[in-house]
């Protein structure tokens, strides 16, 4: 196996914890140090044996002609160098923040984009070992289901009136500075561990004069499946704890059956509901920075470069993290939760943001509920003539029309239709064109395939087949396309919140073995099921805000919904689409 040939972009504070992490990556030679400064990259290159030094990267580009740079330099010089690693096509790991503002983080992502260069930011808190172990245990349903996430941060680096001079004195002049270049961590961390965030609520201060930017912050966030996660910090007050970076705080993680706590130290506590709290041991170290949390990062990015795999952290990941922290600095602002995809990019300036349009068009996905519709009886009970007003008897199919089912439909003992999450009917979701389908057509997971890496925990997901245009013939029932056992597994994986059909069912209503194999697999996974939809084909754009919501049956096994789809008009007026959405969308 080849050794993968590095150089190092950076000679400051941090890239001591990158290169000691690489010289302790077998498959890995850095080669090379450039810094701006040549005293700082002598002296690097003593430290930790390094044959080159250079103090121009365009230069030891195409002098070390490496296989990946890695990028530790300060957030307004990552576009220029990023450019240039991609003319050479050379793979790139750098450190966040990204850029020093959105637009640019924008920029950067288009070069990355268009280049095909593999690329990854170098997010290390999600790979901190006791959350990898936390996320282990979540996925293993140690505590249940996940209702909220709380992480109290207190470093207490920056009370002093020369704070980080000795270290990153860039953080002084930064116009974002806590959430920015902190809080992008735990943002990053909580949707590694708790999915997509819909909403932010926050208050932002500035405790230290001597700083620009804020340095104290209480974030509220709102997920996608349900769950709530505060992030409780400020880098002014100090820890009792004599080492406060070495998890940055304490954490509270919680289910619907216990508890798991994070410890200063990094010792994890599990506490089932009505039992004694116990320790749980895993592998911890106090090595390099975070519980060597920069090894393991760099470890990741060596793995996946070999292997053509996706990076965790990739662009399109991290302008997600980048829209989250958007959304907490306008809720500062503004003083309201602001939902992520309302959040602006602004232009020029901390505090500028574009305003959205108001524009909204809302499109219909019902079937209407007349005499006629399979399962639905609309009989006259009271007319003006005879009694002084108007009023129908209506006698509904729980499953009939447009319909979501609920776990008790087809599980023992399933949650019933009451019991159904609201927050999970409601929010945006993705509309993926399957068009066209055959007849009996059978998903598997290749038919999802092109949206694969798009697809993270939390998304709802409406698939267009344009079957509702069959809507009144027998092959509306009888000859639909229908969800593989593979793909609803795969959904399930993806811990995907909503799946939104056009036919009656995701299955074959003719095959009861399907039918049940199917539904039992997305309804033990928590994935609400709406069937029945119509009119997708009438939305011009790729995400929606989607509101289905059930009729408020007790015991209900199922019930008709409301849904629509709400999105920004683009007639007359084109929607000028946000720097955000554009990069997003490349990527």
């Amino acid at each position: 196996m080849s050794t993968l040939r590095g150089l190092c972009i950076g000679a400051g504070y941090f890239s001591r914890y990158h290169l000691d992490a690489w010289r302790r990556i077998p498959e890995v030679e850095i080669a090379a140090v450039c810094d701006i400064d040549p005293g700082k990259a002598a002296q690097a290159a003593r430290e930790f044996s390094l044959a080159g030094t250079w103090s121009d990267a365009a230069a030891a580009l195409d002098a070390v002609q490496p296989d990946f740079v890695d990028i530790v330099t300060p957030p307004d010089t990552h576009l220029a160098l990023v450019e240039q690693a991609a003319r050479r096509g050379v793979a790139v790991i750098c450190q966040k923040p990204l850029a020093p503002d959105d637009e640019t983080a924008c920029r950067l992502a288009d070069v990355v984009d268009r280049s095909g260069i593999p690329f990854m930011v170098h997010e290390n808190f999600r790979f901190q070992p006791w959350h990898r172990e936390i996320k282990r245990l979540l996925e293993a349903g140690v505590i249940g289901r996940l209702h909220s996430l709380s992480f109290r941060s207190r470093p207490g680096d920056g009370w002093r009136p020369d704070a980080y001079l000795d270290r990153q004195p860039y953080f002084r002049e930064m116009p974002r500075l806590l959430v920015h270049e902190t809080g992008v961590h735990f943002i990053d961390t909580f949707r590694f561990l708790a999915g997509e965030i819909e909403e932010a609520y926050a208050i932002l201060r500035r405790l230290n004069r001597h700083v620009r930017g804020e340095d104290a912050g209480l974030l509220t966030l709102r997920f996608a499946s349900g769950a709530v996660g505060v992030w409780d910090a400020n880098r002014y007050n100090e820890s009792t704890d004599p080492d406060p970076r070495y998890t940055f705080g304490e954490f509270l993680v919680e289910g619907d059956a216990g508890s798991i706590r994070l410890d200063p130290d990094g010792r994890l506590t599990v506490q089932p509901l009505g039992e004694p709290e116990r320790e749980h041991p895993y592998a911890h170290e106090r090595r390099g920075f975070g519980g060597d949390c920069v090894y393991f990062t760099q470890r990741h990015f060596v793995e996946r470069l070999r292997s053509g795999q996706p990076f965790e952290t990739h662009v399109a990941d991290y302008l997600r993290t980048l829209a989250v922290q958007e959304a907490v600095y306008r809720s500062a602002e503004q003083n309201r939760p602001v939902r992520v995809r309302e959040a602006a990019i602004r232009s020029e300036g901390p505090t500028e943001v574009r305003a959205p349009s108001e524009r909204r068009r809302i499109v219909d996905l019902t079937l209407p509920i007349t005499a006629s519709l399979p399962g639905a009886s609309v009989t006259t009970a009271r007319t003006i003539a005879a009694d002084g007003w108007n009023a129908t008897t209506l006698s509904l199919y729980s499953h009939c029309g447009t319909h979501m089912d609920a776990p008790r439909h087809f599980l023992d003992g399933g949650a019933t239709i009451d019991q159904q999450p609201l927050s999970r009917c409601c929010g945006p979701a993705k509309v993926l064109d399957l068009t066209p389908v055959q007849p009996r057509e059978l998903f598997g997971v290749e038919r999802l395939a092109r949206w694969a890496e798009r697809i993270v925990p939390g998304d709802r997901l409406l698939l267009r087949t344009d079957w509702h245009r069959r809507f009144g013939t027998e092959a509306y029932r009888h000859e639909l396309p229908r969800i593989s056992v593979e793909l609803a597994r795969w959904l399930v994986e993806r811990q995907v919140a909503l799946l939104g059909v056009e036919p009656p069912s995701v299955a074959d209503v003719n095959n009861l073995e399907e039918i049940t194999a199917v539904h039992q697999i997305l309804l033990r996974g928590n994935v609400v099921i709406v069937e029945g939809l119509a009119h997708l084909d009438e939305i011009p754009v790729e995400t929606v805000e989607f509101v289905a919501l059930p009729l408020r049956v007790a015991g209900g096994d199922g019930s008709p919904v409301r849904a629509i789809a709400s999105f920004e008009d683009a007639s007359p007026r084109p929607r000028q689409e946000s720097d955000l959405e554009k990069c997003s969308r490349r990527t």
